[in-house]
């Protein structure tokens, strides 16, 4: 449904995602901020002009943040409400940009949509200016050449090489996984392997096998970068609230299933508990997971009972979404704070991918109807 202004229609569908993304905006400046921290955001933005040597630039994070941070501050007068209204803008034309592309409205019901789309958390942290907005920049761009990918469109254009370098540049332990997924996509639709599923079930194995070993190999730096994580997070980042759980030699992989759920589900029951803030962070998990099973249920039951399974989108999403939880887990298990909020930098590509998923089995559904 749409609004009328002259010869110009409006969807009353953005509208409303406008207006949500808009009161998140107001609620994590005026009400969010004083609970808790919004992270480095108010540093971004309140250092004002400082000048950096556009190498720092081009490879640091930080400097990038704090450069055009300060620019956006001093532009604002550092007032936090308008200097955050250009991320929230991007991001809300970001998400526009990706649901109307893959046409994800007209096979996916609009009210699921919107609250697929809403959710409090991934909403906050993606309109602020935060590394989290990048997050959600990047992945909506990867998001598309990776189902660019899966439809035999191989042309890499300019925005997907900014999409790369940003998530370089932002978080690069996700890009082995993400170039993973698309070089398997790209071996798999090759005319040796196309029409020959068993075919990709076994460059899956080859996949699997060579990620294995290489992680064999590189155990002793893991073990040794996982002991590090909790004092990180003690003296550095002063957020590790929970016990650490590396204490033994390879622990990490003793806990790793545990510490994968932990990481990206966020607070534990006792933490919802105690404090309002992780209680709706983990409500927020409980939907998203639900939300999983129900966008995948056709492949979760009829693949495994009925072995209907599509190897090119199934293996090609387990490389991706596992591998940056495995990425994942060890910068989200020591706190719920920080594994709501990093989990905000790669959730929009997991959104993308399965929402896509589901929308093509309503496509096929609807056109089926059509032939009966």
């Amino acid at each position: 449904m749409t609004l009328s202004i002259s010869n110009y229609k409006i969807s009353r569908f953005w509208t409303y995602y406008f207006f949500i993304r808009l009161f998140y905006l107001l609620f994590a400046v005026l009400v969010y901020a004083r609970l808790t921290t919004l992270g480095d955001t108010e540093w971004y933005l309140g250092l004002g002009l400082r000048p950096f040597s556009i190498s720092i630039l081009l490879y640091d994070s930080t400097g990038f943040m704090v450069f055009f941070g300060g620019i956006i501050g001093t532009f604002f007068r550092f007032n936090m409400v308008l200097s955050n209204l250009p991320s929230m803008l991007a991001s809300f034309f970001t998400v526009k940009w990706v649901v109307e592309k893959l046409s994800l409205r007209k096979y996916i019901n609009n009210t699921l949509l919107m609250v697929v789309l809403s959710f409090p958390n991934f909403v906050i942290w993606t309109t602020l200016w935060s590394k989290e907005f990048f997050g959600l920049i990047y992945t909506a761009i990867i998001a598309m050449l990776i189902i660019n990918f899966l439809n035999g469109i191989y042309k890499i254009k300019m925005i997907d090489i900014l999409g790369l370098y940003l998530c370089w540049l932002f978080n690069s332990q996700y890009l082995p996984f993400i170039l993973q997924g698309l070089i398997y996509i790209y071996i798999a639709r090759s005319k040796f392997l196309k029409n020959n599923p068993m075919g990709q079930l076994r460059l899956a194995i080859i996949f699997l096998c060579i990620n294995i070993i290489f992680l064999y190999l590189i155990r002793d730096i893991i073990n040794q970068y996982a002991v590090m994580m909790q004092s990180f997070f003690v003296h550095y980042a002063a957020q590790a609230t929970r016990d650490n759980i590396f204490l033994e030699d390879y622990d990490f992989f003793r806990y790793l299933p545990w510490g994968m759920f932990v990481a990206f589900f966020g607070p534990t029951l006792t933490e919802m508990l105690e404090n309002p803030l992780h209680l709706i962070a983990g409500v927020e998990s409980i939907f998203k997971i639900a939300l999983f099973f129900y966008l995948t249920k056709h492949i979760v039951f009829k693949g495994f009972f009925y072995f209907r399974i599509a190897p090119l989108i199934t293996v090609s999403y387990f490389i991706i979404l596992m591998g940056i939880l495995f990425i994942h887990y060890p910068f989200g298990v020591f706190n719920p704070g920080a594994a709501v909020r990093y989990r905000s930098r790669f959730i929009f590509l997991f959104m993308v991918l399965l929402l896509y998923l589901y929308s093509l089995r309503q496509s096929c559904y609807l056109k089926r109807k059509q032939y009966v």
